[in-house]
């Protein structure tokens, strides 16, 4: 399908009663959340998939329903429970970017970590960080707060990246920045590779401008893909896929100048597309399989990278 065609998809993406597109479930339709209300699955507990149902429409050309999602979401951008504020807002009008973050950086603890979610004065979550983080980060690099973006990076970027260009899902570190765990929450294990968290941390390390973090990233990421070019949810598990992670490599990969290994990744990508009567654009993705949550679905954060990718590569 053409770029123009996948467009055409997004453009019917609406608030319906206060709720948004999220993942699809078992009859293919999308499950619809609410940005305001907990979300039983997410590691935050709230909704953190909003701002890439505004960033589809902002590709469609939609922008007068982009700026309703914006409304829809703004009163999460006062609120400082959560890292997640990158997500929602990096694609939003400028007035809203800066307000979440003067908010995310509310997060920062004296080790530079900015704490993923939970109460800062919480010793249960004190110093808990996750590679989603980094991505996460786009949102200080652009609004002005470059510095409370490098000191979190600074932070983690040893504790998560591994000498080989894999990467743990999450850590918890002291306020002296010693390292009190590694492991995952969304991964099969703890030292093993969660598939889109390695995304995350290609993109992540590439919006921020370390090349040589991001390439080994990269290249760990290609070099462990299997024959079909899709990666599993986890690299060390055979499945369910997760299409989603190789759309949002493919839109790091771009940001390297890898123009060549991301039109393979779009490329393999070509079975993924939904040509049926189904919602989203990108099938074969997958939420959370280690706690049973969207195993085979379409997610709108697949849809806005693939589209992403795309429209950089036009």
């Amino acid at each position: 399908m053409s770029l123009p065609d996948l467009l055409a998809r997004a453009r019917p993406l609406r608030i319906v009663d206060g709720r948004l597109p999220h993942v699809t479930g078992d009859d293919g339709r999308w499950q619809l959340l609410s940005p305001l209300l907990p979300e039983r699955q997410a590691l935050t507990g709230l909704p953190w998939t909003g701002g890439f149902v505004a960033g589809q429409l902002r590709l469609a050309g939609e922008h007068e329903a982009a700026a309703e999602v914006d409304a829809l979401l703004a009163p999460r951008a006062e609120q400082a429970t959560t890292h997640d504020l990158g997500f929602l807002f990096w694609t939003a009008a400028e007035e809203l970017r800066r307000r979440a973050a003067r908010t995310l950086v509310r997060r920062a603890l004296p080790s530079g970590v900015i704490q993923v979610s939970g109460a800062l004065d919480d010793p249960s979550w004190r110093g808990r960080t996750i590679v989603d983080t980094w991505p996460n980060l786009r949102l200080l690099w652009t609004t002005g707060h470059e510095a409370a973006a490098r000191a979190h990076l600074e932070a983690t970027l040893d504790v998560l990246l591994r000498p080989d260009g894999s990467t743990f899902h999450a850590a918890r570190l002291a306020d002296d920045g010693s390292v009190l765990e590694r492991g995952t929450i969304n991964g099969a294990a703890d030292d093993s590779t969660w598939a889109r968290g390695q995304a995350w941390a290609i993109l992540g390390l590439a919006g921020a401008g370390y090349r040589e973090q991001a390439e080994r990233a990269a290249r760990w990421f290609l070099d462990h893909l299997p024959p079909d070019g899709i990666p599993p949810w986890d690299f060390s598990a055979q499945a369910p896929k997760d299409a989603s992670a190789a759309a949002i490599a493919a839109s790091a990969l771009l940001e390297l100048g890898w123009r060549d290994e991301a039109r393979r990744l779009l490329d393999a990508l070509e079975p993924c597309l939904n040509r049926g009567d189904g919602d989203g654009i990108l099938l074969h993705c997958a939420y959370r399989p280690r706690q049973g949550v969207g195993l085979d679905c379409a997610t709108v954060w697949g849809d806005y990278f693939l589209l992403d990718t795309l429209a950089k590569a036009a």
